[in-house]
């Protein structure tokens, strides 16, 4: 927690954002529970409306290049807000409950792909260069932590306070978010935003196009990102077919499908953990470590029928995973001009959000064409990839490629 007491201005967005995704955690357990007990079959449109706004990130990331982060998340955040307040309104018209719901959930995908981008763009600005993986580390065991916390309250408050609370609970969520990146912003001056090569910006598709371009030139990314987005699309696949996995593979019952299942949630907060402990060794080296190992320990874990042997790998899989992606989006920040950062995680996260999709869908016509370890063999198999990739494509001084100095707490 350093760097917490360090950085006043990455303290306050750790802060809002503990409090925004934990209210997004609750509403979502929420209106899921909510939605089928009264009409299962709209689950496919709430799922639509969470994955579908989310790719357009691609575009938010233009926005993001082109303003002020800050402001950006301050006012996503305001009206996420605000749309959560008229549909709390909304309740008081007979049977708008889950078309309310629905539409929240789409508004908030939306924002995600304004807020991603500005994220990862930002945070370089709020910590030193020797921080930046320990910061990635926290922020993304935050997301985890509140996920997991949310959720289980999401249960507790559905019974214990009702939907109406709940909505208020996401709806303060919000707006604590937008005040403590209105905190950040009074101590983190801002930085002028300019096109990459110091010109003024052109149109909005000058820009995407001008961002699609310049992603070409990165050392590593075009061969990286496919990679990436593919083993993302096979964890979604073996993960939407875990429950059977352990009922027919592992011959368990549902007690051991959750702790094994909560066995990988586990590691991945321990890696998140780790990734501070590990700043002075190479980021790139211990990166493609991390996968490699990984990838190992899934391929062992598709060939286990043991339960406690399956959740012990899935842990340390976990922890494998959790320090190479913090360390990997450490070397995208490094590598990525800042100028280019929103547009170029703009067009991960919208690949990324993809091949969730696509990969629970494909888990579900293959079920019965190919073997049910296909996914964790592919998990596998683009861990050992990546690990190839991060040492073969990524240039051996991006170690040492500087990040931006962190802004001046006020």
């Amino acid at each position: 927690m350093g760097l917490l007491g360090k950085y006043g201005g990455f303290r306050a967005l750790w802060t809002g954002q503990l409090l925004s995704q934990m209210g997004n955690a609750v509403f979502l357990i929420m209106g899921l529970w909510e939605i089928q007990l009264r009409q299962p079959v709209l689950l496919a449109a709430a799922g639509l409306a969470m994955s579908v706004p989310a790719m357009l990130a691609v575009f938010g990331g233009v926005y993001v290049d082109r303003l002020d982060p800050r402001r950006l998340m301050l006012w996503t955040d305001g009206l996420r807000g605000a749309a959560v307040a008229l549909g709390l309104v909304a309740l008081a018209v007979p049977g708008a409950l889950i078309p309310v719901i629905i539409a929240l959930l789409g508004i908030n995908s939306l924002g995600n792909a304004l807020f991603g981008p500005a994220e990862s763009a930002l945070i370089p600005w709020l910590v030193a260069a020797d921080d930046l993986a320990g910061a990635n580390g926290l922020y993304s065991l935050t997301a985890q932590l509140s996920s997991t916390i949310g959720s289980a309250i999401g249960g507790a408050a559905i019974v214990a306070l009702g939907v109406t609370v709940v909505f208020s609970l996401d709806l303060a969520s919000f707006w604590l978010s937008a005040l403590a990146i209105l905190l950040m912003m009074r101590s983190v001056a801002a930085r002028p935003r300019s096109a990459p090569d110091g010109a003024p910006h052109q149109g909005f598709r000058q820009d995407l196009a001008a961002g699609f371009q310049s992603l070409k030139t990165l050392p590593g990314m075009i061969q990286i990102m496919p990679i990436a987005v593919a083993a993302n699309f096979a964890g979604t696949a073996a993960f939407t077919m875990f429950p059977y996995w352990v009922r027919t593979v592992l011959h368990a019952g549902a007690l051991s499908y959750g702790l094994t299942d909560a066995s990988f949630a586990a590691g991945l907060v321990m890696g998140s953990l780790t990734v501070g402990l590990l700043k002075r060794w190479p980021v790139r080296s211990v990166s493609a470590a991390a996968f490699g190992l990984q990838g190992g320990l899934l391929g062992l874990f598709a060939l286990t029928s043991a339960p406690l042997a399956a959740g012990v790998l899935l842990f340390f899989a976990g922890a494998s995973n959790g320090v190479g992606n913090a360390l990997l989006f450490t070397l995208f920040q490094r590598l990525i001009p800042e100028g280019l950062r929103g547009r170029v995680f703009g067009m991960l996260f919208s690949l990324l959000t993809m091949a969730s999709p696509l990969g629970a869908l494909a888990a579900g016509v293959l079920l019965h064409v190919l073997p049910l370890w296909w996914g964790w063999a592919l998990m596998a198999l683009t861990g050992l990839a990546l690990t190839a990739g991060l040492l073969l494509w990524l240039p051996q001084d991006a170690d040492q490629a500087p990040a931006e100095p962190a802004a001046a707490d006020a």
